[in-house]
């Protein structure tokens, strides 16, 4: 049993098929649905588009994990070795000299805080009396790697903050 129709010459198809030879096969299409098939073949080749333009995005603008441990390793070492090489001259500069402390600098005001804090002395151990011995004498063992560790954090969290801030991005052309 099969479905017959007699068609004249000139009439309307009744049948809105046509055959369109693709490179790789052959596909029916119903009339009218040439826009879908476009549509649908765009945003497939959009959707392409934007998945490369991110993976060339994520490729440009990453650093490899080695020049991340590099950059981290390098800024905390210099933060380290620069904190406990430029604690004397910040102490110094401040007014704890080794002399004693100087007049009329900020180690003056905050002796004279702390005086007035403590009935007029300086309690030993305070800040201003551990600050005065490291202007006087230098740092001690304890102190330099305090120093060196504080400086050291300074020194990794600058280059943490770099790298995620800038991240190695490369100029577009």
């Amino acid at each position: 049993m099969g479905i017959s129709a007699a068609i004249e010459p000139g009439a309307a198809n009744p049948f809105p098929l046509k055959w369109e030879k693709e490179e790789e096969y052959d596909n029916i299409i119903l009339e009218g649905d040439e826009k879908e098939v476009d549509e649908e073949e765009e945003e497939e080749k959009e959707e392409k588009e934007k998945d490369d333009r991110e993976k060339e995005e994520k490729e440009a603008s990453s650093l490899s994990t080695l020049t991340k441990v590099i950059i981290g390793t390098t800024t905390t070492v210099v933060g380290g070795v620069g904190a406990v090489a430029l604690a004397p001259v910040v102490l110094g500069a401040v007014g704890f000299t080794s002399a004693g402390i100087a007049a009329g600098s900020f180690a003056a005001s905050m002796m004279s805080s702390a005086a007035i804090a403590n009935g007029g002395g300086i309690a030993a151990g305070s800040l201003v009396a551990v600050l005065q011995s490291a202007g006087a004498v230098g740092l001690s063992g304890g102190a330099t790697a305090a120093v060196a560790g504080a400086g050291g954090a300074v020194g990794w969290l600058t280059s943490l903050i770099g790298i995620k801030a800038f991240g190695g991005k490369k100029d577009k052309k």
